[in-house]
């Protein structure tokens, strides 16, 4: 008796792939609030008493030589709330951008086009974050933006880069505004512990007669000591005009900490502290329809089953230091919400 071998060939590369993501959730507001979206300045897992899908995302990605490019088609409650002020047909795209590699080590891209945000440490696809629901800064700062960005992979601890773009989270131009926005990016990966990033915006939402100068720093820290726990922490904060040519400037500012467990590759648990303070209105808006002024906390376990399905869940209590919220249609200080999620994705 005897066994032959063939020598294993290396699978060639594929130019082409695809993902999916797919985010069914049910949520329970103890205020019983009356309207569709259940407060103003959340867009993800935003229905109460109803199951729903909050993100429906195939996402593809072609790259070949020093061009590439990436197109993503969405679907869901996030869309329907983040995109509400475009057109429906361009709710339709989470991202559609091409680049280019300035150079033959490929360190150095120019891209064009849809793409997500160089701002925060949360994306919408839920299953990448480590909590369910997305702090209020996370919601309150663009997950999009469309222009062109120069970015620059120095060496495998700094990355930066440099955006132009249309605006504060729109994909078409502003009408009426003939200024660009401009962004950047730092980030610093000192080892598989620790990771810095400091990320700016400074541009105008209006149009040129009633142009308002929005300056925005994003700042966060993820520190991974063990292997079991792991921290992140971020801070944003914001000025903006009060009016063309003002001197005065309206401030916001918000911040989160996270902090999980793993209690096993499988099982994991996260809380969160958070608050948020906007009281001139220039960001969001609470129930009361004044300017946002929240703290609060949450709690998420999560269960991973198999190699493509997580289970979740998550309480999650905001307190306002005047009556912001609504209970039941009247003045409430806080807000209590239990959300449930089943993830599917695929990569």
């Amino acid at each position: 008796m005897f066994s032959t071998f063939a020598q294993d060939k290396p699978e060639p590369k594929s130019n082409f792939n695809y993902s999916a993501f797919l985010d069914g959730y049910y949520g329970y507001d103890f205020n019983n609030p009356t309207e569709k979206k259940r407060l103003p300045f959340l867009f993800n897992h935003t229905r109460s008493d109803q199951f729903a899908i909050n993100l429906a995302l195939i996402t593809g990605n072609f790259e070949i030589g020093r061009f590439r490019s990436n197109l993503g088609i969405q679907q869901g409650t996030y869309a329907q709330d983040n995109y509400s002020a475009e057109p429906k047909i361009l709710r339709w795209f989470n991202q559609a951008n091409i680049g280019f590699a300035l150079n033959k080590r490929k360190s150095l891209w120019l891209d064009a086009g849809l793409m997500p945000s160089h701002i925060g440490f949360e994306s919408a696809i839920s299953s990448e974050n480590n909590t369910l629901s997305r702090s209020i800064i996370a919601e309150n700062s663009p997950y999009f933006l469309t222009g062109g960005k120069l970015g620059w992979q120095a060496n495998h601890q700094w990355y930066f880069s440099i955006w132009v773009t249309n605006g504060w989270q729109v994909i078409q131009g502003i009408e009426g505004n003939s200024m660009p926005s401009f962004g950047t990016q730092m980030n610093f990966k000192k080892s598989e512990e620790l990771t810095l990033n400091w990320s700016t915006f400074i541009g105008n939402n209006y149009n040129d007669a009633n142009r308002r100068m929005r300056y925005f720093s994003n700042h966060y820290a993820i520190w991974d000591p063990t292997g079991d726990w792991k921290i992140i922490a971020g801070i944003d904060i914001g000025w903006e005009q009060k009016n063309k040519n003002s001197t005065t400037l309206n401030f916001w500012a918000g911040g989160a900490m996270i902090v999980t467990y793993d209690f096993n590759p499988n099982l994991k648990t996260s809380f969160r502290g958070e608050f948020y303070s906007d009281p001139q209105e220039v960001i969001a808006l609470n129930q009361n329809m004044e300017g946002l002024q929240t703290s609060g906390f949450s709690l998420n376990l999560d269960r991973n089953i198999g190699e493509n399905l997580i289970f979740r869940i998550e309480s999650r209590y905001l307190i306002s230091p005047n009556e912001q919220f609504l209970k039941d249609s009247s003045p409430s200080s806080s807000n209590l919400f239990v959300l449930v999620s089943v993830a599917f994705h695929l990569n």
